[in-house]
This record gives C-alpha cells, sequence and structure tokens, in this order.
C-alpha cells in the first residue's frame, strides 16, 4: 500500500470512519482502496475471540488453548517462557484470523487486593519489561500484532472508569511508566490507554500522557487505542495523539466530522492518525491464516506451567512424593481447578486437565471435595469426609485457593485471606494427618496464619487448562519447582503502604507511598514479610562464587558483573541468579534495593556456569521532572548477588561518578517522610510538594445532575437507577455463571463500577445511546429531554 498516496484519496468521512471501529472486534474497511478489515481480540493468557461481536462475558467464544496467565508466567523469571506462549497464541491468530492481540498487560501491581492482579506480570517494573518484551517477540514471529496495556497508572478495578490516579513525576517514571517505555522498544502495534484519569484527565485524552510522554519521551510511533468505552469525547481523544476508538459508535464518526469543519480540530491530526493506522492495516491484512495443533499447545502449557509454579515450603524433603506413597487428595479445586481469571481475558479452553487423571500409574490414592466452590466454601459434612481420609494415608495433597468470586477484573478484593472453609478444612487435615501438603490456585498473594501447620506449599498460582499436569510434573519431582515469586507476599495487609490509599474512593487515587512498592518498601523498611519478591525453593542446591565487579566507574559507558553458579545437589535444576544494586541513601530518597537484572539457567548436577551481566548509566539514574530525562546519581553503590529481595549471597562496593552530575528539585530533596531515617511515613505535606498541590477528597457522593459516564452505583441514589442497575445485574449474573461464578454479589460488584456509556457500548447494539441518553434525563427528572431521546432512539 502507498500510504501516502492511500491518504490523499480518503474523503473526510472515510478518515473519519477509520478513526473509529467498525464494531466491538474490527477497524473499519474502505474496499474501494483496498483498505482490509483487520480484527482485535481479546487474551494476555489465550485467545478469546468472539464467534458474534456483541462484546459480553456471555459471548460464545472459539475453542482456544488457556496458558497461565502473567501472574503465573512471571513466576518463570525467563522472558523465553513468555516467547513461547506469544509464539503459540499467534499461531492461534493466524488459524482465527486475528491480527491483533489485546494483551500483555504491564501494569505494576500495586496491591494485592487488585481483582485483575492476575492479569499482570509483577511488583517489578524490569521484571514486567523483559517477561513482556518476550511475549511480543513471540507474537510478532508469527506477523501478529500486539497491543500492551493499560496506559496509565489503571492499578486498581474499583472507580476504575471515573477515579483519578495521582502519582509524583519520579514514580511515575522509575516504576509505572517504566515497563511501557521499556516494551515500546520490542516494536508492539498498539498501546492501549486507561479507562482512569491521570492527573485529573482522563488517559484517552490526556495529551501530556499519550502525545508527551509515550509518543515524544518514549518513541512510540504506532497505533494508540482506546480501552473499550474508555473514550468520552472523539474529538478531545484525537487531539491528545489517540488513534482508534473501541468499540465503533456513529456519534464518534459525526462528531469528528463536525469539530473538523469547526475548525476544532486539523487535518494535519486526523492524517497523523489515519496514517499510523494505515501502516497498521498495511502491515496485518494480508496474514494467511494457518494450521494449528491444539494437542501441541496444550503440551506448551503444561510445560511453561511447571518452570513457573513456586515451592514455597519443602520440610523434611516431604517432596517429591514417591509413587509408593499413598495419598489423600482433597479440595475440590483438585477436579475443578482454578486455572484462569475472570473478566475479558476469559478464554473457553481447548481441554482442562485434573490431577486425578495425571497421577503416576499404580499410584494409591482417594478424592475427597472439602468444601464448596460458592460463597465462603463452608461445609461441616464435607470436612468430616475430608478428614477421614486423610487418616488413613501416607501423605495429604490438599488443593485450596481463591475462588473465581474472589478476584476477577471489574472489582477489588476486601481482604487477603482465603475462603473460611478453606482454612477451616486445611486446620482440621492438620490435625488428622501432619503430612500434610498444599497446593494453592490462586491470582494473587493471600495470608498464610497457617503455615507453621504443614509440611510444604506448592503455590501453583492460576496454572491454565494443562496446569494440573504441571502439578504433578512438580509433586513427583518429574520436574524440579524454578519458579520464584514475581510479588512480595506480606504478613498483612495492614503491612502494606499503598493499603492505605488504595480503592478508597470514587474520586482520587493518591500513590501516596511514591517508589515504595512490594519488595522497595519492605527491604528499605527491614520490615518481615512472609515469602519476599524472587523467593522460590528447587529440590536441589546452588552455590554462588567469583564474583567479579570494579571497585569504580564512570558511567559514560558501561561496565560487566560476572558470578559463578553451580549445582551442587542431586538433580537437574534451573536456577535464577539475580542482580539488584543497593543504593546510597546520603544525597536523596530512593528504596534501599532494586532489581536490575536476572538470568534462568539450567544446570545438570555439579555443572557450573559463568553468569554475566553488563550495567550501565540507568542501572545508577533517576528520573529528573525538570529536565524530563533520566540523569545518574554518582555515589557509593553496592552490586548484590541475592537469593531473593532479602537474601545477600554475594555483594562488593562500587563507587559510580557521573559527569556533570544534576541536582534533583526540592520538593524531593526536603521530603524527609519518604527517607529511611525519616521512617518511611509518606507525610500529605511532603507528598503534597512533590505533586504540586493540595490533597483533595478521595470519595464524592454524586449528585443531580447525573451523567453518561457516572456509574450504576452513582445512579443508583434514584429510582430509575436503582431499577436500571437491577436490569443490569441480572444480565451480568447470567454471563458469570457461563464462565463459572455464580454468585449475585460478583455481578452486583462488576455492574457498580460501569460507567452508563459503558453499558451501553458494551450491549452490542441492544441499548441505544439515546435511549440511555433518555435514562439519565429522567433520573435527573428532565421529563421532556427524556421524551426526545426516546423518540431519536427509536429513529436511530
Amino acid at each position: 500500500m502507498d500510504i501516502d498516496q492511500t491518504l490523499k484519496n480518503l474523503t473526510i468521512a472515510e478518515k473519519c470512519a477509520l478513526l473509529v471501529g467498525q464494531d466491538q472486534w474490527h477497524t473499519y474497511p474502505i474496499p474501494r482502496l483496498g483498505i482490509s478489515s483487520i480484527m482485535m481480540a481479546d487474551g494476555p493468557h489465550g485467545l478469546r475471540k468472539e464467534i458474534s461481536s456483541s462484546h459480553s462475558l456471555e459471548a460464545k467464544t472459539v475453542v482456544a488453548v488457556c496458558y497461565p496467565p502473567a501472574v503465573t508466567l512471571a513466576s518463570a523469571f525467563d522472558p523465553e517462557i513468555t516467547y513461547r506462549v506469544g509464539e503459540a497464541i499467534g499461531k492461534e491468530c493466524r488459524k482465527e484470523n486475528v491480527h491483533v492481540l489485546l494483551g500483555p498487560g504491564i501494569n505494576i501491581k500495586r496491591n494485592p487486593l487488585c481483582g485483575r492482579s492476575f492479569e499482570y506480570y509483577s511488583e517489578d517494573p524490569h521484571l514486567t519489561a523483559e517477561m513482556a518484551k518476550g511475549f511480543v517477540r513471540g507474537l510478532k514471529s508469527l506477523n501478529v500484532g500486539a497491543c500492551i496495556k493499560h496506559f496509565a497508572l489503571n492499578n486498581q478495578e474499583t472507580a476504575r472508569m471515573i477515579s483519578s490516579s495521582i502519582a509524583d513525576e519520579r514514580t511515575k517514571h522509575e516504576l509505572y511508566y517504566k515497563a511501557f517505555r521499556e516494551v515500546v522498544k520490542a516494536d508492539p502495534d498498539m498501546v492501549m490507554c486507561s479507562y482512569n484519569k491521570v492527573d485529573g484527565i482522563f488517559a484517552s485524552e490526556n495529551t501530556e500522557l499519550l502525545a508527551s510522554t509515550l509518543r515524544a519521551q518514549f518513541g512510540f510511533s504506532k497505533v494508540v487505542v482506546s480501552d473499550w468505552t474508555a473514550v468520552k469525547n472523539r474529538s478531545r481523544a484525537l487531539m491528545a495523539s489517540l488513534d482508534l476508538e473501541m468499540p465503533g459508535i456513529q456519534d464518534s464518526v459525526r462528531l469528528l466530522q463536525n469539530d473538523l469543519a469547526k475548525g476544532n480540530i486539523t487535518q494535519e491530526m486526523m492524517d497523523d492518525s489515519v496514517k499510523r493506522l494505515l501502516f497498521l492495516i498495511d502491515h496485518r491484512q494480508d496474514n494467511s491464516p494457518l494450521e494449528v495443533d491444539l494437542e501441541a499447545n496444550h503440551v506448551i502449557a503444561r510445560q511453561v506451567a511447571a518452570q513457573s509454579m513456586v515451592l514455597l515450603k519443602n520440610v523434611e524433603g516431604i517432596l517429591p512424593l514417591k509413587p509408593s506413597d499413598s495419598i489423600a487428595i482433597i479440595g475440590a479445586m483438585a477436579v475443578n481447578p482454578r486455572y484462569q481469571g475472570g473478566g475479558s481475558s476469559h478464554v473457553n479452553p481447548f481441554r482442562v486437565d485434573q490431577i486425578s487423571d495425571l497421577l503416576p500409574e499404580g499410584v494409591d490414592w482417594s478424592y475427597a471435595p472439602g468444601y464448596l466452590l460458592s460463597g465462603d466454601g463452608l461445609d461441616p459434612k464435607l470436612i468430616v469426609e475430608a478428614e477421614a481420609m486423610a487418616k488413613g494415608k501416607d501423605k495429604v495433597v490438599l488443593v485450596i485457593g481463591l475462588t473465581d468470586e474472589y478476584e476477577s477484573e471489574g472489582y477489588d478484593r476486601p481482604h487477603l485471606d482465603l475462603p473460611i472453609g478453606h482454612q477451616v478444612l486445611l486446620e482440621r487435615i492438620a490435625i488428622a494427618n501432619p503430612n500434610l501438603i498444599v497446593v494453592l490456585e490462586l491470582g494473587s498473594p493471600i495470608r498464610m496464619p497457617w503455615i507453621g501447620k504443614v509440611k510444604a506449599v506448592l503455590n501453583a498460582y492460576l496454572g491454565g487448562e494443562a496446569g494440573a499436569g504441571a502439578i504433578v510434573d512438580l509433586l513427583y519431582g518429574i520436574e524440579n519447582p524454578s519458579g520464584r515469586l514475581a510479588e512480595t507476599f506480606a504478613n498483612s495487609l495492614e503491612d502494606i503502604p499503598s493499603t492505605r490509599r488504595f480503592a478508597k474512593g470514587n474520586k482520587e487515587v493518591y500513590y501516596q507511598e511514591g517508589l515504595y512498592v512490594g519488595y522497595r518498601y519492605f527491604s528499605s523498611a527491614q520490615k518481615p514479610v512472609l515469602f519476599p519478591f524472587g523467593y522460590g525453593l528447587s529440590y536441589t542446591t546452588f552455590a554462588y562464587s567469583e564474583l567479579d565487579c570494579p571497585d569504580q566507574a564512570t558511567l559514560t559507558d558501561s561496565f560487566t558483573v560476572s558470578i559463578n553458579v553451580k549445582n551442587t545437589g542431586p538433580f537437574f535444576g534451573r536456577e535464577v541468579v539475580q542482580l539488584y544494586v543497593r543504593n546510597p541513601l546520603d544525597k536523596l530518597f530512593r528504596p534501599r534495593c532494586e532489581l536490575r537484572h536476572f538470568q534462568k539457567i539450567p544446570l545438570e548436577p555439579q555443572a557450573e556456569k559463568r553468569v554475566s551481566f553488563i550495567l550501565g548509566p540507568e542501572d545508577f539514574s533517576i528520573y529528573h521532572p525538570d529536565t524530563k530525562t533520566f540523569v545518574g546519581c554518582s555515589g557509593q553503590y553496592e552490586i548484590a548477588i541475592q537469593k531473593n529481595a532479602e537474601a545477600i549471597l554475594l555483594s562488593k562496593s562500587i563507587e559510580i561518578h557521573f559527569p556533570n552530575e544534576v541536582d534533583t528539585p526540592e520538593a524531593y530533596r526536603q521530603a524527609l517522610s519518604y527517607t529511611i531515617a525519616g521512617g518511611l511515613s509518606f507525610s500529605d505535606t511532603d507528598f503534597s510538594n512533590m505533586i504540586h498541590r493540595p490533597l483533595d477528597q478521595e470519595n464524592e457522593t454524586r449528585k443531580r445532575p447525573y451523567h453518561m459516564d457516572d456509574t450504576l452505583k452513582d445512579l443508583a441514589h434514584t429510582f430509575i437507577g436503582r431499577l436500571l442497575k437491577r436490569i443490569a445485574v441480572q444480565v451480568a449474573w447470567k454471563s458469570l455463571k457461563r464462565t463459572g461464578n455464580d454468585t449475585k454479589a460478583s455481578a452486583i460488584r462488576l455492574v457498580e463500577e460501569s460507567t452508563a456509556r459503558s453499558l451501553v457500548l458494551f450491549s452490542g447494539g441492544k441499548i441505544k445511546m439515546r435511549t440511555m441518553e433518555g435514562i439519565i434525563h429522567l433520573c435527573n427528572w428532565q421529563f421532556g429531554k427524556a421524551f426526545h431521546s426516546f423518540l431519536k432512539g427509536d429513529k436511530s
């Protein structure tokens, strides 16, 4: 396609149509100029292609392999794993004529209560970026585009469509933007904006966020697409350089035409976006279909799951199991596994395995459910049955975790505990049989007050459709555990500083803890945790030696750090070598240590390997808000090879010198409450100074007049709004039942966070925009306007 000539041949109406999706999943085609429609589909951990275009959870979707979600894959600490998954999904996309996959999600895990944590990689931006780059490259190897999401500061589900995320500039760029900046280098086709506001402006219309930061600073030159229904005003979004609104709606096409005619937007703005879309379409529209062996991809799903699951405890070498062990398998999730999360990423799986079907031949085993899969799961009769079975076995494998209703896109978790029924069952089984092995199926961290009562814990996370096979492989030593936690497991919710400001309301979301997220806080505060970032056990042992690092470096270039790693145990194993930079704390507040590099290496017993890392200026720099660049900080650093974020194996001090060092702004230098010496108390005054504005309220009660961008929770303060919410809950409940979650509480939480506008667009045409506007007018007691809207709705 000659893009410049094609641009000249397009009419204004055609250009406007191109900037708005044709329907829920396709770009607008213009056959007379050879411009085809390309298709996008959900699926960070497997292809979710709707057979219809209704964009609802109850829509029928194609059969596809469900791979382990990002929360699991990140624990592999190996970009080759995400490359393999991206490559496999890419083949399935080609089979189904999908040109761009809407993933991966690379938002940072600010707090473990986030209901969508399972869909994101890590609390660390470097690990997130490296794993995401592997996924993007895997997709691209099949000529399938990736769409990284959700830009930016989209770290909670509560009020995600209306709240405003507010963080200081260092925190944005050193933590939350960093993965986006790095993954852009892997050349994804799209970046998806988030629903929320950033600094009071919706991300879809935020010129500072999209044009200045993503494009000008990060160098992203391809398509920016909205999250589905995230656009409030198409013309303002165009001004911010958002190229494609999804899903398509004719009101937006008309608005673009009218605003262009009025001079509110320019032809140059429109042409820039159209050219980016034409480039995307030209590079993807001619993909030919491929045949795919889903059985082979199922095997890949099992292999990558086995390298990602994390062994957290193994007392007295109770694992691996022996085929001669008689075992009780207890827990309904053993036969009805929770293998993926809920929401827009929900995959229609090719085949879901069960643990019992994959046990080694001849194993003496029995099964009892132990709990219910709904509500709190507590059932005294099932517990008594499980106790009796446990007493007669050599060992017990107890499969517990977070059921579907505990975490999902659309709402956040209220606490860090397992369902009560799972906890009570564990306590009783631990008394009945001390040889207790716990297998966890969950998408985010939990508390473990029971950890001292069990001998082993295998964190299987969400294992994908073949996860049961991976669990069996690890339990029986067919595979050696090599996963490492990509997030911190805290002892309590109160220990996590972001909890103070997490999901508190519908207005301002203050990232007041700043850079101190996850291990960056716990290592700095020296506060004990249940399991630290980077933690994981193996059936073999490794020894480190001969750390080679220079004594000093002037960073106009780079230098190399090397280490010897030896497998000193009896089994083949994979070790994750983790390099942290421990920062000087005398000039400016910074976390005590930060992961800068990692490498996963396979080693046979007694084998040894030299591992090298190249460190450069970026490993010793901070973001300067005035220059909008990363600048070096001279000082005495420590290069530490660590087993995890807490355990130092070998370290060496190094004097780093940056020529022409620049002072950071005074607000950061004076923020004593953000220093370790100052107690990491994160005062309102210091935070206010860093964001250059006073703190406002976090929550507000919406009152008349209501608008299309108000949530159903707010509209429910009116009689008409309550009726609307009741109907929407019934529809959502039906949808959730199809995905395995049959509780009305989940449906209510999902619906409450939706706006009136998003309800229209997600309805797949069942609700007209004018009709919803009429309902809003009724909520506002504007009966004449409501009448006119209903008349227009009937005509549209």
